[in-house]
């Protein structure tokens, strides 16, 4: 990797640690950052555990969704390889700054050991994350009409579901034929995927006490919005856009700011557990995929030549 990429990688990375340290900064100094601490301390264990264990769940189902995008390249990839290397690429993306070193191993993994090209792979892969954003946009939608603020037309808005949908298919279509065959498995994984989560949320909430009932739908629809913006690559995996989100939308849907907070943080660290037994696979990679099953070739001519590992991984998915 040359020294200018070098340099412009490392201007991103103080740039998105600047942003997030600027967002952590706005919402402990807007709050009472001891009501906050007070609202973590008095959680109710066991309804944190059973969000965590949901939560993982999601993250399981959401290595079915990924393997049936495999499928349609085609890309045979066994279900436990891919929970293996789905569990990899967690630990990677909250790990390593950018939040996509996690895509990039994978696609290197996946590239070195099958016949797919890179293009192929990162499709499947951009697809994978698209149709995640389609489906809490679905949800958006759907809960618009039930939150606390006024808005024009608001009962109309679900009529925009169906052109998300589509959206979606088409771009599927665009980019890759192949992967319209698993359209509709795909929009139902994710579908389950974002309910799954939305009820760990809602255990969340649960552990902080009952008189969180009654708002669900305010601070489901804060969640949906704040996972939208820690998808925007201007902070350090998301840290501080999701807490800013709730801080500011909790003013104008009047859900206590602090316990909205304390969500978004419990949330975050629950997902940080879920994404440790990467750790395992970050040393044993060879653990991952079968080597007697390799179908490893000479790079493809549509694939980029590389010296290193670390090269292909920056090139194959970008910067965020």
């Amino acid at each position: 990797m040359s020294e200018q990429k070098k340099y412009s990688k490392l201007l991103k990375l103080l740039i998105k640690i600047l942003f997030s340290a600027a967002a952590l900064y706005y919402v402990i100094y807007k709050n009472d950052f001891n009501e906050i601490l007070n609202a973590i301390k008095g959680v109710n264990p066991l309804f944190l555990v059973l969000a965590l264990l949901i939560y993982i769940l999601s993250q399981v189902v959401s290595s079915f969704r990924l393997n049936s995008l495999f499928r349609a390249l085609p890309l045979k990839l066994e279900h436990w390889a891919n929970i293996k290397l789905y569990w990899l690429g967690m630990f990677y993306n909250f790990f390593l700054p950018g939040g996509v070193g996690g895509d990039g191993y994978k696609v290197y993994l996946l590239r070195k050991h099958f016949k797919v090209s890179v293009k192929k792979l990162l499709t499947a892969i951009l697809a994978d994350r698209l149709s995640g954003l389609s489906i809490i946009l679905v949800y958006l939608l759907g809960l618009v009409y039930y939150i606390d603020y006024e808005l024009p037309y608001q009962g109309w808005f679900f009529l925009l579901i169906p052109v998300v949908s589509a959206g979606y298919f088409v771009f599927l279509w665009i980019f890759n034929k192949s992967l319209t065959k698993a359209f509709w498995q795909v929009s139902v994984w994710s579908l389950v995927i974002q309910g799954l989560q939305m009820v760990a949320v809602i255990c969340i909430l649960e552990a902080m006490g009952a008189s969180m009932a009654g708002k669900w739908d305010n601070y489901l629809f804060l969640f949906l919005l704040s996972s939208i913006a820690a998808a925007v690559p201007i902070t350090l995996g998301g840290i501080g856009a999701r807490e800013m989100t709730f801080a500011v939308g909790a003013t104008y849907l009047g859900i206590n700011e602090e316990y909205a907070i304390a969500l978004s943080l419990m949330f975050y660290f629950l997902s940080l557990i879920s994404s440790i037994p990467g750790i395992y696979y970050s040393i044993r990679t060879d653990a991952i995929l079968d080597q007697s099953d390799s179908h490893s070739s000479p790079i493809l001519e549509e694939d980029m030549k590389c010296g290193d590992r670390d090269e292909f991984v920056t090139t194959a998915v970008g910067d965020k």
